[in-house]
C-alpha cells in the first residue's frame, strides 16, 4: 500500500524517489492545491475508497495519506 501511494506521489509531483516518505505538503512547492486533488483522486481510484472533505483538507504529509488509507482498508 505504501509503495503504491509513493508511486502515485512520485508520478503526480514529478519527483525522484529519494526520501518520498518524508514528503510534506507545506514544504514542497509542487504539492499545490490542484496536485493535491489529483493525488487524492488517484488514491481513491487505486484503492477504491473515498476521502471525506475533512480528510482531504487535513492531509499535510505522505504519512497522513498512509494513515487514512490504512484505516479505510480495514
Amino acid at each position: 500500500m505504501r509503495e503504491t501511494i509513493n508511486e502515485i506521489l512520485i508520478e503526480i509531483l514529478e519527483l525522484d524517489d529519494a526520501n518520498v516518505e518524508l514528503l510534506d505538503r507545506e514544504k514542497n512547492a509542487t504539492w499545490d492545491s490542484i496536485k493535491h486533488l489529483e493525488i487524492i483522486m488517484a488514491i481513491e481510484e487505486e484503492f477504491d475508497i473515498r476521502f471525506t472533505a475533512t480528510e482531504v483538507t487535513t492531509v499535510k504529509t505522505i504519512q497522513d495519506l498512509y494513515e487514512y488509507v490504512e484505516k479505510k482498508l480495514v
